[in-house]
């Protein structure tokens, strides 16, 4: 009743939509975590996935419990504590539909105004801009711009062989079997080539986030690219944060990260997923 009462009343001051968007595995968590960290900005912990119907009443009551640990590891996008930064799943489903790995490229005028009144209560409980990293919404990032004029979009960009690499590494390691897609983009069936099929992948996604791009006014997009956060996450920090007139906090808690940019399968496998790259690049 709480939740309901929030969102039939939005008064929400205008505040910036952060949403990072791009590839899986292409670093989209750990810039997620970093920017929570050291912005002063409100986002979805692991809490609101708790409370599915009342993530905004959750989240005023229960966040002095919820306290945000485990530095910044994460296992495929999953975060450890209460507190962590969540991708949101329970809330963009709302209006996105529960297919993790597409989305509508329309939707009705009560949906939206529902968005709508969501962020505007949001806003109302936290004053401060809301920021979530979620893949899915890569493929939704046009519809996103003209729902929400709020909304700016960074960009997670990473190498494609390595993007590659982790999604044929993220197939064995979460669904057991290198043959079954993982991801946005993967492919509805098993494949017989998983090499080719991530490389194919790989590329789609690409497409797909030029392609969504294409509407949305460049003053409302930033692109961060992954090498950059391992090396150099203070001055990337620092760019975001110049973007949005927002001033960074602790940074000297910050510093850099081991980038996983490295052959990690072997040197035939690696040479493989390499041409395959090269063929759509």
């Amino acid at each position: 009743r709480w939740e309901q009462r929030r969102l039939a009343r939005p008064q929400g001051p205008d505040l910036p939509i952060l949403l990072i968007v791009g590839s899986p595995r292409s670093g989209s968590t750990l810039l997620y975590q970093v920017l929570a960290a050291h912005l002063p900005v409100s986002y979805p912990s692991n809490l609101t996935a708790l409370f599915e119907q009342s993530p905004i009443t959750a989240t005023l009551r229960l966040s002095r419990w919820a306290r945000r640990g485990g530095g910044y590891r994460s296992y495929y996008g999953n975060t450890r504590s209460l507190g962590a930064p969540n991708d949101a799943f329970s809330i963009w489903n709302r209006w996105l539909g529960e297919d993790r790995y597409s989305v509508p490229q329309q939707i009705t005028p009560a949906i939206a105004g529902d968005m709508t009144s969501f962020f505007a209560a949001w806003g109302t409980a936290f004053p401060q801009p809301f920021l979530n990293k979620n893949n899915r919404n890569t493929a939704a990032i046009a519809l996103l711009a003209e729902q929400l004029p709020a909304a700016r979009f960074i960009v997670a960009r990473r190498e494609p062989l390595f993007v590659a690499q982790s999604l044929l590494e993220a197939r064995e390691t979460v669904q057991g079997d290198r043959s079954i897609g993982w991801g946005l983009a993967a492919g509805g069936e098993a494949s017989d080539d998983s090499t080719a099929d991530v490389a194919d992948q790989v590329a789609r996604i690409e497409e797909l986030i030029e392609t969504q791009l294409a509407p949305v006014d460049p003053a409302r997009v930033l692109e961060v690219a992954y090498g950059d956060l391992c090396n150099d996450p203070t001055g990337v920090v620092r760019q975001v944060g110049e973007w949005l007139a927002l001033e960074p906090q602790r940074l000297e808690d910050l510093e850099p990260f081991q980038s996983t940019d490295e052959a990690r399968l072997s040197p035939v496998e690696f040479d493989r997923l390499q041409a395959e790259i090269r063929k759509r690049f």
